[in-house]
Formats: C-alpha cells, structure tokens, sequence
C-alpha cells in the first residue's frame, strides 16, 4: 500500500509539470496578489482532480473485461503525450497574460483553479486513463485509492510550491525562464509518452 502512495506522489509531480491555463494563473495571482491566493487556486484544482478521478474509479469499476483495452489506452495516451511535449517545447516564449481581478476573494479564486482544470476535456482522459492502467497492473480498489491520495497530495503540494515560489521571486519569471521551463516539460512529456508506447507493444 504504501507503494501505491510513493508511486502516485511520483506521478502526482510529474502531470504538475504540464505548464497550462493553470501554471499561468498560479503564477500572475500570485506575482499579483500573494502566494495565498495561489493556495485557493490549487485547492480549486484539487478539487475538480477529485470529481475526475470519482469519475474514472466509477467507470472503469464497472468496465467488463475487454480485449486489448490496455494497449489501446497506453497507445493514445502515449500518442497524446508525446504530442504535447512536442508542442511545449517548439512553442513560442511564453508570456504571462492572465487577467488581473479588482476584487478577488476565496470563491473567485477557488472556482479559478475549479474551471481552469475542469473544463479542460485532456485531464478527465488522464485519470481515466491512469485508472484503467491501474486495474491491468492488478490493484486493488484501496490501492487505487491510495495511488490518487498521492497524486493529489504531489499536486497540491507543487502548485502550493509554485504559487508561493511566483510570491517570493517574481523577478525571476521571465519569458526566458518560462521557455526553459517549457522545454524540460516537454522532455519529460515526450518520455513518458515512449514509455506508455513502448509498454503498450511490449506488455499487451
């Protein structure tokens, strides 16, 4: 069990790298308005990640056995990360352009990061995923449990970490900085993406 834990808090930093909508906001509020108002935005996220992965523990539960269905699930998300690494790191310098607000307060902020990442169709497709990855290593229904406690706690704890980072340094978020940032991202993306092939021609 504890396994499970470490092996999600792994994953949990890893997806915390994909520098989106989300990363951006983190970044200008907290630059703007403190690193608490980053906290907000995270619990936010957190709490649509909870909504998504209820969703895909729900579904996949369910799902009958079928033929193939890890390979094909590897082959996607594998396809669809190297597309986004590749993506991250050919994109032009990035520019912080996310809208200040006159009067922000805990339900703006939160419902910021809730409809950041909610309405982004890409992340429910991750957990899913991952579920479904999970139920063909042979985990249990509380191991899966555990592995999501990880990932949420790696999230939370990396966006908390960022936020507060964007506070204290914001002198150094410059677009140079953010492409470089970009690029290591996009490294990382397409080499889980090889992996989720490679696993999906050599495991199933």
């Amino acid at each position: 069990m504890l396994e499970a834990i470490i092996y999600g808090f792994g994953t949990g930093i890893v997806l915390s790298l994909m520098l989106g909508t989300v990363f951006f906001a983190l970044i200008q509020n907290s630059v703007d308005y403190g690193y608490k108002s980053g906290v907000l935005i995270s619990l936010g996220v957190v709490f649509s990640d909870i909504l998504f992965i209820s969703g895909a523990l729900l579904g996949t539960s369910f799902l009958p056995t079928i033929p193939n269905l890890s390979f094909y699930t590897s082959l996607v998300g594998g396809g669809l990360l190297i597309v986004l690494g590749a993506i991250s790191i050919l994109k032009k310098d990035p520019k912080i352009a996310y809208p200040k607000t006159k009067f922000g307060n805990i339900v703006y902020y939160f419902t910021t990061g809730f409809l950041l990442n909610v309405l982004n169709p890409v992340n429910f497709f991750f957990w899913v995923a991952i579920a479904t990855k999970l139920t063909g290593e042979n985990y249990t229904q509380i191991e899966k449990i555990l592995f999501f406690v990880g990932c949420l706690l790696a999230i939370f704890s990396t966006e908390v970490g960022i936020a507060f980072s964007a506070s204290k340094l914001r002198k150094l978020f410059t677009a140079k900085v953010l492409r470089s940032i970009n690029v290591v991202s996009g490294i990382v993306f397409v080499g889980f993406g090889i992996k989720l092939l490679y696993d999906a021609f050599t495991k199933y």
